[in-house]
């Protein structure tokens, strides 16, 4: 497939599955509804340790390249890693929905892989489902990842991570997320939450002449403050 039908056809790709990321938030908005729900808003930043995972490289008319990608995150170099959640407790159940700003740069380049980098965003969207018990919560979560990759691939570029005006997103694959945090109140609408966090993703993402799968587990340590109703 030429380059620009690639590029239309995942971008037609991309507008489709953000109608239905904003059908779903609609919905989560909506359901369920009670009078004792609590509302509540959370940000954090912290830090991400990326597991060793398999990279598979295809690009047209050439050997595909396997190799096993470790990735670094820079969480406090901008464009900065962050986490943030909408949500509500229903009771001792809580409903979310949460946006994480992931980044990844492959340390191990080769020769050939000379840059291979989502660092303007390896976001992940997240609708999750929890519990509440004391000042202790836990939740799991199913989404999607948008991604905004940039890559240099036997001296072929694709993406621009110095323009912040490329909006060369994706969707790229599901994501799994668990997690547990523990919150501090500071007063009555005002809370420091403490978390941690393992999310599974599968990418797909173009390069040029072709396209890149690979696995990203991550480890999270977050800090961060929520504002509840």
């Amino acid at each position: 497939m030429e380059m620009g039908k690639l590029r239309k056809t995942l971008r037609n790709n991309s507008s489709c599955g953000f109608n239905i990321l904003w059908a779903a938030l609609i919905l989560f908005t909506l359901q369920p509804s009670s009078l004792n729900a609590q509302w509540y808003a959370e940000a954090s930043g912290g830090g991400v340790y990326n597991l060793p995972m398999p990279l598979a490289i295809y690009q047209d008319g050439t050997p595909t390249i396997r190799m096993t990608a470790r990735f670094k995150t820079e969480p406090f170099t901008l464009p900065v890693y962050w986490d943030v959640r909408l949500g509500k407790i229903v009771g001792k159940r809580i409903y979310e929905a949460e946006l994480i700003h992931h980044k990844l740069y492959l340390k191990n380049t080769t020769a050939e892989v000379q840059k291979f980098n989502v660092s303007h965003g390896f976001n992940m969207l997240i609708f999750n489902y929890g519990i509440e018990r004391g000042k202790y919560r836990y939740r799991a979560g199913l989404g999607l990842v948008i991604a905004h990759p940039e890559s240099k691939i036997r001296g072929l570029e694709f993406g621009n991570s110095t323009d912040d005006w490329d909006m060369g997103y994706y969707l790229t694959g599901p994501v799994f997320s668990a997690s547990a945090e523990r919150k501090i109140d500071i007063s009555k609408h005002v809370y420091l939450l403490f978390g941690a966090k393992t999310t599974a993703a599968f990418a797909k993402v173009p390069i040029n002449g072709g396209h890149a799968r690979f696995v990203n587990v991550a480890g999270h340590l977050n800090l961060g403050v929520g504002l509840r109703k």
